[in-house]
């Protein structure tokens, strides 16, 4: 590979490393390309990608971005699972294709918020994976704020169904 390229590459990297909300690194030896063609699409359907990168352009990237913390793992065959929108989703994705497939394996990912990034270990990534997902969280929190509103209506309307029912028992007993 000549120096333009690896530059080119060094600077793609640094561009992800910085962009991106969280990421996943695994090390995929043993997987076949349709398996990883595979995996790639699944990604893509949840605004996710894959990338493979190659450890020592990598190491250069990564200074001076939140996946920093990552560049003692940029060893042997490495993809970087990475998200620039949702940030649980790579987790997701990669820990139940880690259930599937035996050659993939969680190495460490990265969480980043207010500029900075964290470290995970492979079990805290599964563990992000676990979480619900923000249309999931969404939708128990709307839940949650029309609980309220549904018992105040329901309660306003029985007050005139029991002034019916109560009339109604009181016609019949007449009969």
């Amino acid at each position: 590979m000549d120096k333009a390229t690896k530059e080119l590459l060094v600077k793609e990297f640094n561009e992800i490393f910085s962009s991106a909300v969280t990421g996943v690194l695994v090390d995929y030896k043993g997987s076949t390309v349709e398996e990883l063609t595979n995996l790639r699409k699944t990604l893509y359907g949840k605004s996710s990608r894959m990338r493979i990168v190659k450890n020592t352009l990598a190491k250069l990237a990564v200074e001076g971005t939140p996946f920093e913390g990552l560049s003692e793992y940029f060893k042997e065959t490495r993809a970087l699972v990475y998200s620039s929108e949702d940030p649980a989703a790579p987790a997701k994705i990669i820990s139940d294709e880690v259930e599937k497939n035996d050659n993939l394996k969680l190495v460490a990912g990265v969480l980043v918020s207010s500029g900075k990034g964290e470290v995970l270990d492979s079990s805290a990534v599964k563990a992000l994976g676990n979480l619900p997902s923000k249309e999931e969280l969404l939708v128990k929190l709307l839940f949650v704020m029309n609980a309220p509103v549904t018992n105040f209506v329901r309660v306003l309307n029985e007050v005139p169904s029991s002034f019916v029912r109560a009339l109604q028992s009181i016609a019949d007993s007449k009969e």
